[in-house]
Parts: structure tokens; sequence; C-alpha cells
């Protein structure tokens, strides 16, 4: 089978090393040249990790990466602190440094082609048996096969910090913005903002300006370490989309969920996975896809429900606080198979008591 994949991210190239290893020869068309990187938060959670592990690159991303054990939300003086299931972890990787792992692994198959700066039209596809979209937030196949697209006023900026990491990745809640800090090396802190873009009057070369100032009002200790890899800004979308056509939408162009939740790079992984599986029948993948809709979805509408750095964000801290197994329970939950309903009623009730 002749398959073309629209897009060499980690979505697209995933999913076409598991379609090597069946004996398909696919082609992936890429719009940049060179390795993909963008605004992440650069985290692949556990059960990201277990599907590296499927594809035999689980112990190579560990060696590039740094791996965590949990996640600790933080709004003003307040912390609460979820831990992973016993046993399993997060790693924090170099999206390029992933990039470049998925493209070597794809390269030992002699069916692999890697087309770097080319625009993949309708007409391109006809000597193919299957084309999958995974050209990203912004997908232009996408809008040319009739699916509106919406973009949200958020901005994303990432950039990396020469400092000893901590073992968690760390979400701090501020008003109107969200910093994410993940590690991805021994010395390495890569830092991400989700910022409403509105509510700040910066511009243009001016957002460095005003990094520089909120780190020194807010973190201190890390105002004057050197900053590098600062990523091209981007708008993101903010709210789900409706339903999917009748084709493989793997990773970003399915516009699932905002990107608050830090499942991004673990959930392409899922999708590359599954449209292997499902390469025959688009609405099969949609539906074994559905869980991880569900689980994904219900975790990033809470978060965007309590966030803001108000009342709701401190009252969400305050009911994590005094049920940290809750905070534990859904984290375990947060592996694309489970949804918020899992928790159960004694978990639910938990976390709602006054």
């Amino acid at each position: 089978m002749k398959v073309l994949v629209v897009g060499g991210g980690i979505a697209g190239l995933n999913c076409a090393l598991r379609l090597l290893k069946v004996g398909c020869q696919v082609t992936v068309a890429e719009k940049q040249k060179g390795f993909i990187d963008k605004v992440c938060g650069e985290g692949v959670l556990p059960f990201g990790m277990a599907l590296l592990d499927e594809l035999g690159l689980a112990e190579r991303v560990r060696s590039n990466g740094h791996s965590f054990y949990g996640i600790s939300y933080f709004n003003g003086s307040q912390k609460v602190c979820g831990k992973f299931p016993e046993g399993s972890h997060g790693v924090g990787v170099d999206r390029v440094a992933l990039d470049k792992l998925l493209r070597e692994a794809c390269s030992q198959y002699k069916g692999f082609n890697l087309m770097e700066g080319v625009h993949i039209k309708e007409k391109d596809t006809e000597s193919f048996d299957r084309v999958l979209v995974a050209d990203g937030i912004h997908s232009a196949w996408a809008r040319s096969m009739g699916r509106k697209m919406q973009t949200g006023k958020r901005l994303g900026i990432r950039f990396r910090i020469a400092t000893p990491p901590p073992q968690e990745v760390q979400v701090h809640f501020f008003p109107h913005c969200e910093v994410y800090f993940t590690p991805t090396g021994p010395n390495t802190l890569s830092v991400a903002f989700l910022i409403d873009a509105p509510k700040f009057n910066v511009k243009g070369s001016g957002w460095k300006t005003w990094l520089r100032e909120f780190f020194a009002q807010h973190f201190p200790q890390l105002a004057e370490a050197p900053m590098r890899d600062m990523s091209t800004r981007a708008p993101i979308v903010s709210k789900p989309l409706g339903n999917p056509p009748n084709i493989h939408l793997l990773g970003d162009a399915l516009q699932a969920f905002d990107p608050i939740c830090g499942a991004g790079m673990s959930f392409a992984l899922l999708c590359g996975k599954l449209a292997a599986q499902h390469i025959h029948d688009p609405a099969a993948y949609y539906k074994a896809l559905e869980p991880a809709m569900k689980s994904v979805g219900g975790f990033t509408n809470t978060i965007l429900f309590f966030r803001g750095g108000g009342f709701k964000t401190w009252l969400m801290m305050r009911q994590l606080g005094k049920s940290p197994n809750t905070f534990n329970r859904i984290l375990s939950l947060h592996d694309g198979k489970h949804r918020f309903t899992d928790l159960g009623l004694s978990g639910m009730l938990s976390f709602l008591r006054p």
C-alpha cells in the first residue's frame, strides 16, 4: 500500500513509522525544510512513553530528555502536587530531538520517502492509496476539504533556560496567562507561556522585554538565566471544533482541544497509532480515538474553567490540596483512555466537599 502523510511532525512521523513496520510504502510531505519546531510544553506523559516503547524509541527519548514523575500546580502561595502511578513517569524532551529520532527510525526502511519544502494539493495525491493529514493546528489541507477552522486570540511563547530543573512539570496560574516549566535535560528547563494576548498591550520584539520583567517579578531566581531557543509566537486554538471530515486528521490538525492540557505530544503519538491501525477506515479511526478525546477533553475543559488566577483557581487549588489522592487519581486517568467521570462518585465528592 502506498500512503501519503501530509505533515512531518510528531503525529505524521510516528504514524509513518508504524505503517513502514507493516510493509507500507510511505511518503511524508512537509511544507517546511528541516526539523519541525513550534510552541510546545515538550513533555511526553506516561501513556505517550508507553507508545514510544512500542516503537522501540523510549530509551533513546529518555537519553535525550529528562524524566519527571508528576505535575504540580501553583497559584500564588498555593501549591498542589500530583504524582503519576508508581513505576510510571513522563519525559521532557526537546521537540526537535524527538522529531530527529522519528525521522532516523523511518529512514531505516526502504519504503520511506521524505519530501521537504513542498505544498501538497489534491491532484498530487492521485497515485496514493491513502492520505493522512497531520499538517498542524492551521491545517491548510483540512481547510481545502471544506472544514471550517477556528483560531483563538491566545498566544504561545516557548524558550529554554539553563538551570537545574525540578523532577516534575510545574504549571503556574496567573491572570490571563499560564506558565509551564518542563525539565528537558540535566541543566535545561523548557518554559512555555499561554497568554490571552488582547489583555497585554505588547507587540513585536516587545515580548522579550515583557518576559524579562515578568520573570523579575514572579521568578526572580530565574530572571537573569540566559534565554535561548525562543520559538515563534503563534495563535492558538482556544475552543474545540465540530466533527472532523471523512479523512484521517492527526494531532493538532484535529483542533480537538486547547493546549492547556499539556498532552499534545502524547496525543499526537496516540493518533499515529490509531490511524495506522485503521488506515482503511477513517470512521473507525475517529471512533477508536473517542476515549482519548473524552479523557483529554474533559481534563482540558476542567482546567479551562478554573484557570485565570482568580477565585475559581483558588477554589480548585484549595480542593485539590484537601484531597491529594484525588489529584493523583486525576493524573492516572489522564492517559487517553478514561474520562473525568471515571473518578467515581467518591472521587468527585472528595473534590467537591467544602
